[in-house]
């Protein structure tokens, strides 16, 4: 729409009577607006401050549970004669020790593999290279 339709209907608008009234019931239809607006904004603050509530309630809950189990668990040893302490670690770190050399054995055992694969493609492409 061009400027001068614009300019024409903005006149045409301003001779239009204005209904008696029609400005009180705007003024009151807005002021209902605005309290019920009012109403509504209440609710979400109730909401975030309960939920707040509830999260600190929570947090204070754990830390009590925390703390009450903490101080009611007591560390014991498993074995009240040394030596025979001394004689289970050992057997448990032997058997560590023969578990880590079998992995590195098959870590071996692979690499060789990767090697004996990387020097038959390399002489493939090799190969390949001086055929062309």
């Amino acid at each position: 729409m061009n400027e001068k339709k614009l300019d024409k209907l903005i006149h045409k608008a301003a001779h239009i009577p204005i209904p008696e009234g029609l400005e009180k019931r705007l003024e009151n239809q807005i002021d209902l607006y605005a309290a019920a607006e009012k109403k509504k904004s209440f609710r979400p603050y109730y909401i975030w401050s309960a939920s707040a509530a509830a999260g600190v309630l929570l947090g204070i809950g754990i830390f009590i549970s925390t703390v009450y189990n903490a101080n009611n668990q007591k560390i014991a040893d498993t074995y009240s004669d040394p030596r025979e302490a001394s004689l289970v670690a050992e057997k448990a770190l032997t058997f560590m020790s023969v578990q880590l050399n079998a992995g590195l054995e098959q870590l071996t055992d692979a690499g060789q593999e990767m090697e004996k694969i990387n020097n038959i493609l390399n002489k493939h492409f090799n190969d390949q290279q001086h055929e062309n």
